[in-house]
């Protein structure tokens, strides 16, 4: 009787699983996280990537992330981040790197070159003189970057980095932030293409407004 008991409770088990899987939804606490404060001033329908040029996982995220946006209507609003902490210098560097590109309005261009260079061909873009024989490799036009690149608004960005990373209470990268609300990453969910099919889920849950 004891046997029959226990072989009921564990087909039950099983039976329950499946059916929490068989729903397909993704759970708070397991492959997305609830943010402890909403982060202020940000759109419900607002996707924040945080990452870092030299991390493996954020480089494996951004194709799947870009495919996914430009499939969105309406366009999705993905506001790119670069992750910071204060004493880690190539972060900062790459911040700036990020944040020159931005104000030349090729953040998101060049944003699969820098990873290739940086991942795949193991550049170090973290000076003025690397970053410079990269731009000029890549047919960019040299001297804006080099402007960008020591101009007092890059500056004041990159010295607001690490407080912006805190802003969004991102402690891992990468990590997507979904309205300001819910942050999910590819440590969490296990693989870049199942974080995007959390997001997913995340993104279209937010109100339309």
């Amino acid at each position: 009787m004891k046997k029959k008991i226990m072989r009921l409770f564990a087909l039950s088990t099983v039976l329950t699983c499946l059916l929490g899987a068989a729903d397909g939804q993704p759970k708070e606490g397991e492959q997305y996280l609830k943010l402890k404060h909403r982060v202020t001033g940000v759109a419900p329908r607002e996707v924040a990537e945080v990452f870092y040029y030299d991390c493996p996982h954020s480089y494996e995220l951004e194709k799947p992330l870009e495919d996914w946006a430009a499939q969105q209507h309406p366009a999705v609003k993905l506001v790119r981040i670069p992750a910071v902490w204060a004493d880690q210098t190539d972060m900062v560097a790459y911040a700036r790197l990020f944040y020159t590109l931005d104000k030349l309005h090729l953040a998101e261009k060049e944003a699969l070159p820098v990873f290739q260079a940086v991942r795949e061909e193991g550049k170090e873009l973290t000076s003025e003189r690397t970053v410079v024989r990269w731009a000029a490799a890549e047919g960019l036009d040299v001297a804006a970057v080099r402007a960008a690149y020591t101009s007092k608004e890059v500056d004041a960005s990159v010295e607001a980095a690490p407080a912006l990373r805190e802003h969004y209470q991102v402690t891992e990268m990468p990590t997507v932030v979904v309205g300001g609300r819910f942050r999910t990453t590819p440590m969490l969910v296990g693989s870049a293409a199942d974080t995007v099919s959390v997001l997913d889920h995340l993104y279209h849950a937010q109100p339309h407004h």
